[in-house]
């Protein structure tokens, strides 16, 4: 798939995409006549980063990752506590998120009450 296809799938640029491979998250990128084709682990690359990007991860967190990932087994341990480690993360987001969005809701009740005050006072 070239550049394109796959910045529309992600809804990512292609500047993104070039970023990401300049900056060692996703590996070279096989080229054919000198244009991009991602393949099937290039793909599944960008849909981790991806993931753990939307879980609070930072670029510099997932590259180390991805280097623990290329040193191979022997960083198994280690990959499994930072992962389990951004999953305690983004469950005590979430928590907070519910929580702001309970007291959000109760605001918007005590509005919606005070309006209708208002309109059988007139």
């Amino acid at each position: 798939m070239k550049i394109d296809g796959v910045a529309k799938k992600y809804n990512l640029s292609t500047a993104t995409l070039r970023y990401y491979e300049r900056n060692g998250l996703l590996g070279p990128i096989k080229r054919v006549n000198g244009i991009r084709h991602f393949e099937e682990p290039d793909l599944q690359r960008i849909e981790f980063i991806l993931c753990v990007k939307g879980c609070g991860m930072t670029l510099g967190q997932i590259k180390h990752f991805i280097e623990m990932f290329q040193k191979g087994d022997q960083t198994l341990t280690e990959r499994l506590t930072v992962l389990e480690n951004q999953l305690a993360q983004s469950k005590q987001k979430m928590q907070q998120l519910r929580q702001s969005m309970q007291h959000l809701e109760g605001k918007i009740d005590d509005v919606k009450l005070l309006i209708d005050e208002n309109v059988y006072v007139k």
